[in-house]
């Protein structure tokens, strides 16, 4: 999938991280404002980790992953993670249960490989989305998420979201400026933060280094610290997290 942001995290204290979430996807032009979005997050992160995802990249211009422990340490510290079980249930409530199958849709154990008894079909047993595909262990199909358990939990989870004004948004007379070269700017007219929307101001970001795209600055406070254990100053990486449920 296409990735929509870039998240960097600046600081952990306790219950509360602070960090950017930087757009770099012209289709997804606005950080959303709902207390799924950077629950969303935290769940994506941990996804990341808990399967050696995320690490450092190469292309530091173009804004790639960065994490300051290797992959194993990073794995290790979602394995022993409080909530690590309130994690897995709250990423099914996004991309839904994962769930392994025989060729035929029969139940088969974690290992992939063990016929559940009774023999039964998943979809007997589950209601699925139409999801599936084989991850090389087996087979698999999936269910949908549950967007309203999902929301009911953010809402309980994250106590303070905060977003800041854009920084790094072009201005309305550069964006007119490229698209019509041949038009001055009227001095007269009110000038300004350009609107993420508009074409041109992509055309303007397209050649951008990372460090000079738009973001905007989060604040997030939860309920519990052992939601933000696995979250560590100076981490990044991309997500295709918007708190939309599938």
């Amino acid at each position: 999938m296409t990735s929509i942001f870039t998240v960097s995290v600046d600081s952990v204290e306790g219950s509360t991280l602070r960090g950017r979430v930087h757009i770099i996807n012209p289709d997804v032009p606005s950080v959303p404002q709902k207390p799924d979005f950077p629950l969303s997050l935290l769940v994506d992160a941990w996804w990341h980790l808990d399967r050696g995802f995320l690490h450092d990249e190469d292309d530091e211009e173009e804004g790639g992953d960065r994490y300051p422990f290797t992959a194993d340490q990073g794995h290790d510290i979602t394995a022993s993670m409080r909530l690590k079980d309130e994690f897995s249930k709250l990423y099914e409530l996004i991309l839904g249960k994962h769930i392994r199958v025989t060729e035929d849709g029969y139940l088969l154990a974690d290992d992939g490989k063990t016929v559940l008894e009774p023999r039964r079909k998943a979809k007997d047993v589950y209601q699925l989305d139409g999801g599936r595909g084989h991850d090389g262990i087996s087979h698999f199909v999936m269910t949908s998420g549950n967007a309203e358990e999902f929301s009911a939990g953010a809402a309980d989870i994250v106590t303070l979201y905060d977003l800041s004004p854009y920084r790094n948004v072009p201005l309305r007379s550069e964006a007119a400026a490229l698209e019509n070269p041949d038009e001055p700017w009227d001095p007269e007219e009110p000038d300004g933060p350009a609107d993420l929307d508009e074409y041109a101001v992509w055309k303007l970001l397209r050649t951008c280094p990372f460090a000079e795209l738009p973001y905007a600055e989060i604040a997030v406070t939860v309920s519990d610290a052992g939601y933000l254990e696995h979250m560590v100053a100076g981490m990044r990486w991309s997500t295709t997290m918007t708190g939309h449920v599938c």
